[in-house]
């Protein structure tokens, strides 16, 4: 007789929840009991200025450049991070957020390239990304725990807009601050369980790329960016 996966499985934690005097629980389970709720509760007590001083200090031991603003003070704080940033070659997302937000003139620079929809302009957008001295797109979320911000993948902008540019923008909307992964994951799962279009990928970015493997010593922009500034937008 030849026994299943699955079976093999089942054997072997039934075998560990025995050693453990444990009760088994089945993932098909209608509730399987947790120890404690810390994934939802942890920083869930703070409003949303207090969750940027936590993002604030995260950011900083990110190497991760943090401003705020408020809306109408947006095109005028974006316009000195990218003159920070040495200007020159832009990519953007296809996203009707920058329209929204006062910065369609950003579409209109002659070094603007802006991500261009269809699988047939894959390897023209990766070339632009990549070329590119400055990415610019919304964040759909920001999580103040881990300094991270979360970014979708979809027709009008894929990974590489986030990835390939020398330096990097992300502006986040106060409302998309969360405190950690767990809210912003619980909100995706609504948007899926209601039948709501999301991108096709969810890509997480803490901070510039960078890496201590080689003798402990840290460089950054290995893998990705070398500079990255959040833009924490304020609604008044």
């Amino acid at each position: 007789m030849v026994t299943t996966t699955n079976e093999n499985k089942e054997n072997f934690l039934n075998h560990l929840a025995d050693c453990l005097s444990y009760e088994r629980h089945s993932l098909t389970d209608p509730e399987v009991p947790f120890m404690n709720n810390l994934p939802h509760e942890t920083l869930s007590d703070l409003t949303q200025m207090e969750l940027l001083e936590v993002l604030k200090k995260q950011c900083a031991a990110l190497h991760c450049h943090l401003v705020t603003t408020v809306r109408s003070e947006l095109p005028a704080t974006l316009a000195a991070q990218v003159k920070e940033y040495g200007e020159g070659s832009m990519i953007l997302p296809d996203d009707d957020r920058f329209e929204e937000y006062g910065l369609s003139e950003l579409y209109q620079r002659p070094d603007t390239y802006v991500w261009q929809k269809g699988a047939d302009k894959r390897e023209k957008n990766i070339f632009e990304a990549q070329r590119a001295n400055i990415g610019i797109a919304f964040a759909e979320y920001a999580l103040a725990e881990s300094g991270t911000v979360a970014l979708e993948s979809s027709a009008g902008q894929g990974r590489a807009l986030h990835f390939l540019p020398t330096n990097y923008i992300a502006i986040v909307p106060i409302s998309k601050l969360v405190p950690r992964i767990t809210q912003a994951t619980d909100q995706y799962a609504a948007k899926v369980k209601t039948g709501e279009t999301t991108g096709s990928a969810l890509n997480f970015i803490s901070g510039p790329s960078n890496s201590g493997d080689i003798e402990m010593v840290l460089v950054e922009g290995v893998h990705g960016p070398l500079r990255v500034t959040y833009i924490v937008v304020e609604d008044c």
